[in-house]
């Protein structure tokens, strides 16, 4: 959402005409980038002086992910989210959703993997975030199991709460939070249980905003709906773009999401760990076309690239033209249309710009290689 979207919003959502011109900006700030916010007047609330979830002034934000095993480029965009958060003063949880990961099929459930991947998971943000400060109190980080959350009766209570009644075949609809298909887990009651859990994570956290990307709007939405059967209070919702994979959307349906990077297809995906003679490989098959501004390539250049680096640099081998720079992608985009840039060199540009990106990620752990080795030997990569 651009500044003039979020302000909007803002004008029609109740208490914003209370908020200082401060807390307005930090609101600005706060979700610069996201897709979509839905229930913003609970931060509002919280901003013009009613107590958060936990009680105080603080405002908490939570994301919750299954360590499932490499990170890829979509963390970046996840970071980025927090990274505001985290500059506004907002406390940010990264739930590591081990026990919703086992439910899911990964690593074979086997729970000491997925603790592992889930140590791992939690390094990786803190590269992304440049280390910042981890504890409870306002603009800092914090890192929980989902088993830590799980260990009380109370929170069983809750997904009960949760689940009664959600129909099966509602509960088939959000399949797609855990990647699945609607028709995949007829024979897995366990599936059945995962959005009444992540529901119950978000009431249980005593959060005030939960975020994830534009997949997780159905689990989201679910959860609002429970807050409002039981009369609970329901986080504010915000929700970042999702990348496609490198090789396009392929005509998908949209709400499928079957087009997302996924680190499942390696091929099909920029992995954080990816070397620059890998990115390059990557993005000769990557798709672009002229004309046809759906394109992974420019999705990645606006969501990555341009954020974090302002500009992009295309450099043609000399035989066939001179270097030149973009700080405005559309102006980027009608040059490849019109063939002023050609295809390949705007893949090549973007493939070294991730290069300079991801370089703080590979430095680390050319450093601290342990967690990610122990990662590569569980997924054979």
């Amino acid at each position: 959402m651009t500044p003039e979207e979020i302000n909007r919003l803002l004008d029609e959502t109740t208490g914003s005409s209370e908020l200082s011109e401060q807390n307005r900006d930090k609101i600005l700030s706060m979700f610069s980038g996201v897709e979509e916010i839905v229930g913003l007047e609970h931060v509002v609330s919280v901003l013009n002086g009613k107590d958060s979830h936990g009680g105080d002034s603080v405002l908490r934000a939570y994301i919750g992910l299954e360590p499932s095993g490499k990170a890829h480029l979509g963390w970046i965009i996840l970071a980025d989210s927090i990274k505001n958060m985290l500059n506004q003063g907002v406390n940010v949880l990264v739930f590591l959703a081990d026990w919703h990961a086992w439910v899911n099929d990964k690593f074979d459930r086997d729970m000491e993997k997925i603790t592992i991947a889930g140590e791992y998971m939690s390094e990786v943000f803190r590269v992304l975030l440049g280390f910042p400060d981890e504890g409870d109190g306002a603009g800092q980080i914090r890192f929980m199991r989902a088993s830590e959350l799980m260990d009380s009766g109370k929170y069983w209570e809750r997904v009960l709460r949760c689940s009664k009644g959600m129909s099966l075949s509602r509960a088939r609809r959000t399949f797609s939070i855990m990647g699945r298909s609607e028709d995949s887990s007829d024979d897995d009651l366990s599936a059945f249980f995962y959005p009444a859990m992540q529901a119950a994570d978000i009431f249980e956290l005593n959060v005030d905003i939960a975020f994830g990307g534009m997949d997780q709007r159905k689990a989201h939405m679910y959860m609002r709906d429970v807050g409002d059967r039981n009369q609970w209070i329901k986080a504010t919702c915000i929700h970042t773009p999702m990348l496609s994979g490198l090789k396009g959307r392929g005509g998908g349906r949209m709400d499928s999401f079957d087009h997302k990077m996924s680190k499942s297809d390696p091929n099909n995906a920029v992995l954080l760990h990816d070397t620059p003679k890998k990115l390059e490989k990557k993005f000769r098959k990557a798709f672009l076309e002229p004309g046809n501004s759906d394109s992974p390539v420019f999705e990645i250049a606006k969501y990555v690239i341009m954020p974090s680096q302002g500009e992009l640099h295309v450099q043609p081998k000399p035989e066939f033209g001179e270097p030149s720079s973009w700080t405005d992608l559309d102006l980027l985009i009608n040059a490849v249309n019109d063939g002023t840039v050609h295809p390949f060199d705007a893949k090549m540009a973007i493939a070294r710009g991730l290069t300079e990106i991801l370089a703080p990620i590979s430095d680390h752990f050319d450093e601290n290689p342990e967690l990610l080795d122990a990662v590569n030997k569980m997924t054979g990569g």
